[in-house]
């Protein structure tokens, strides 16, 4: 192929990508304006127009979630956060929704768990109307149920003024899902937990094992269903892969797969932990047991 020919066919892929970006932002705008009218339905018909065109801003999905939630439809509104949250595991918005859906749906321990996390991880990130919004939604346990909240929930607690203030975690969560950090000569399956100094990687290492089987021990022996205990498990790891801990986070979804080996969310959940820990071919072969192809999920796979 000629000189000239080869600027010709990347001049066409330049302008190509150009048209691509003007139509995606216009239909941003779109889908905003839309939102902001609160034309739920149309929020959802215009996302389904941005997916198409290959766009997955954390933003429109979470926009998508909320419209979900609004027209009453939980089961997609909590499919599409789970999509936020794999592409943006800091949007808090997203999980004080997610906790709003276990509340309508009878998972008040789910629920006050999310809560708890939030405010043990992102407290300091909240806008003033998420915390007025938390503080009606959780009013209504601190005054019914305060002993539960001190027991199994702490920084709500807290945060309703049933108790001290908590000390907060020195790491947030993450604004955007973030790759472990790898030394030199170290194994990509060695897993390296964020913030442990270097010279004492086998130290904690092992502390997070023992926090781990702590916790799958507590959630096994808890006096619940099946069901509510994969729900437990995976908040549990959901704490951990925000933390960067990715191998205590497998831990435990690997224990809710033990409970239920079918559950979508969690083999979900695994195949995207997978790909966090560079195994991206364990990463498809989890998403081929999906029951149904999961586009977003294989989109976000295949990336480099």
């Amino acid at each position: 192929m000629g000189k000239a020919n080869r600027k010709m066919n990347k001049n066409k892929k330049k302008k190509g990508q150009e048209m691509q970006s003007a139509m995606v932002q216009k239909l941003r705008e779109e889908l905003g304006m839309l939102f902001a009218e609160e034309k739920y339905s149309d929020v959802i018909n215009k996302l389904a127009e941005l997916v198409q065109a290959g766009d997955y801003d954390p933003e429109m999905l979470y926009a998508g979630a909320y419209s979900y939630f609004m027209i009453g439809d939980y089961e997609r509104s909590a499919s599409m956060v789970e999509n936020v949250l794999n592409f943006a595991p800091g949007h808090l918005a997203a999980r004080i929704l997610l906790a709003r859906i276990c509340i309508l749906e009878d998972r008040t321990d789910d629920s006050l768990a999310i809560f708890d996390f939030v405010l043990e991880h992102g407290e300091g990130q909240l806008t003033q109307e998420q915390r007025e919004d938390m503080e009606d939604i959780l009013d209504y346990y601190g005054r019914n149920e305060a002993d539960h909240l001190k027991a199994g929930f702490p920084h709500v607690a807290a945060f309703l003024g049933l108790t001290p203030a908590v000390v907060p975690q020195a790491a947030a969560i993450p604004a955007e899902p973030a790759a472990p950090v790898v030394p030199q000569n170290v194994s990509q399956e060695t897993p390296v937990v964020a913030g442990a100094p270097m010279d004492e990687p086998v130290k904690a290492e092992e502390k997070a094992a023992e926090d781990v089987e702590a916790e799958i021990q507590a959630v096994l022996n808890k006096d619940a269903s099946l069901c509510d205990k994969v729900r437990l498990l995976q908040a549990f790891a959901g704490g951990h892969f925000t933390a960067g801990e990715y191998a205590a986070a497998a831990k435990l979804l690997e224990a809710a797969l033990t409970i239920d080996g079918k559950n979508a969310n969690v083999i979900r959940n695994l195949a995207v932990l997978a790909k966090r820990m560079g195994k991206t071919d364990k990463a498809l072969a989890l998403a081929a047991k999906l029951p149904q192809t999961d586009f977003l999920l294989l989109d976000f796979l295949l990336q480099k």
